[in-house]
């Protein structure tokens, strides 16, 4: 069987996943989204790599604009066109297609009709929910429109995909209610990981650390992108009323945001640099006391925080201020590696922060509950073998190996997330 597997983003656990089914005997393009600015995985091809596994950077004319809507639309669609060029040319059985905007996951499809190929929806987010939520904040009735323009649009590509995986129950919850009325039996939950191989278990003073944060304070660490969904505003009400050192590792507006708030305040102790490497990650957050997570109520319903993943594996404590029905707010609960506290509630956040910083026995057990469930949870090789059966129940190509969709729903083992 021959995959394009196509994160839009190009996250880590999309590119191991890739990885782990070329290790399987599958051929594999793993395509993603050069000019895309968020941390990135290993989405370019390394020493070591499988033989049968290749890996496509695909760009663009220009700079990518996430904050300008309609030259990001622009370019959104100039992607579609190449990124459906490069299925026609590379011919898969199955195209598994994650974090893409809905126009090109329509391209995507498009293009596996003509190719008579399967095409497998790995929702990470539910989009045409985010598209009205932001439009709706500077105008609730545009907002609707065209939140109702694309739920249509989203939920033909849906209907017609050959698989659907979801990130987590409460997305099928979603598509199964009444601004949706989809048919849900049949979209699969896999719950998102991080790759632990590329998370070693480092000391909180290491060489990076001392390079790069400030000795004797304490450090509560925000790493990944502050997008329309999170509040920036948080950092800084942290950085007001803690003894410690607030860092933000991001870039783009939300980032120049917090800086120069921070900067016409004299706020010291707010820390802004850019996005660190794949390599430098598990350094970085091993310096810090508190790993910090924040979503809004309202993106709660849509999205899923995936830097709790990190943090997990990293064996940081985490403070979280997301909605408690949200499944990172469930697990950290569950685990017991981290509080919650609920977004606008800024007094409950403010003090779980201190009730941290103030009790260095309560982090270590967190952060190692938190390391125990991630060591336990994020197995590649299970989550490989359930993402293997799904693409051969969808492959057109007859498949050796093929299951009902029932047992792939049954196949994890409760409390596991994959």
């Amino acid at each position: 069987m021959k995959l394009l597997l196509h994160d839009y983003s190009g996250h880590a656990f999309t590119a191991q996943l890739g990885r782990a089914l070329a290790c399987r005997g599958i051929q594999v393009v793993y395509a993603s989204f050069e000019g895309f600015a968020t941390p990135k995985g290993r989405v370019a091809g390394v020493e070591g790599d499988p033989a049968s596994f290749r890996a496509v950077q695909i760009g663009i004319s220009g700079e990518f604009d996430k904050d300008n809507l309609l030259k990001r639309h622009r370019q959104q669609l100039e992607y579609a066109r190449r990124i459906r060029a490069l299925v026609l040319a590379e011919k898969p059985d199955v195209v598994l297609s994650a974090n893409a905007p809905i126009e090109v996951q329509e391209q995507l499809l498009a293009a596996c009709r003509t190719l008579a190929a399967a095409f497998v929806f790995w929702v990470q987010d539910i989009h045409a929910e985010a598209i009205e939520r932001i439009i709706g904040k500077k105008n609730g009735v545009l907002g609707r429109l065209v939140g109702a323009y694309y739920r249509r649009k989203e939920a033909r590509v849906l209907r017609n995909s050959d698989g659907v995986v979801v990130i987590a129950e409460a997305f099928r919850d979603v598509l199964a209610g009444p601004r949706w009325g989809l048919d849900v039996s049949h979209m699969v939950v896999i719950e998102n990981w991080a790759n632990m191989a590329d998370m070693p278990a480092l000391p909180r003073d290491n060489v990076w650390v001392r390079e790069n944060m400030r000795e004797g304070r304490h450090r509560v660490v925000y790493s990944g992108t502050l997008a329309r969904k999170h509040n920036p505003d948080l950092l800084l009400d942290l950085a007001r009323k803690l003894d410690a050192d607030v860092y933000l590792f991001s870039q783009g507006s939300g980032a120049d945001v917090v800086r120069g708030a921070a900067a016409a305040e004299g706020l010291g102790n707010v820390i802004v640099r850019p996005w660190v490497s794949v390599d430098d990650l598990p350094s970085m957050l091993a310096g810090a006391d508190i790993a910090l997570a924040i979503i809004e109520a309202d993106a709660g319903v849509f999205s899923v925080p995936s830097k709790v993943l990190s943090y997990l594996a990293a064996g940081k404590p985490i403070l979280a201020s997301i909605p408690e029905q949200n499944l990172a707010a469930v697990t950290v609960a569950r685990e017991g590696a981290g509080l919650v506290a609920a977004p606008g509630d800024i007094e409950a956040l403010v003090q779980y922060a201190r009730t941290l910083l103030e009790q260095p026995e309560l982090r270590a057990t967190m952060g190692q509950a938190g390391r125990a469930y991630a060591e336990k949870a994020f197995d590649i090789d299970l989550i490989s073998t359930r993402f293997e059966l799904i693409l051969r129940n969808a492959s057109p190509t007859p498949q050796a190996e093929t299951v009902p969709i029932f047992s792939l729903q049954d196949s994890a083992e409760v409390g596991e997330p994959v």
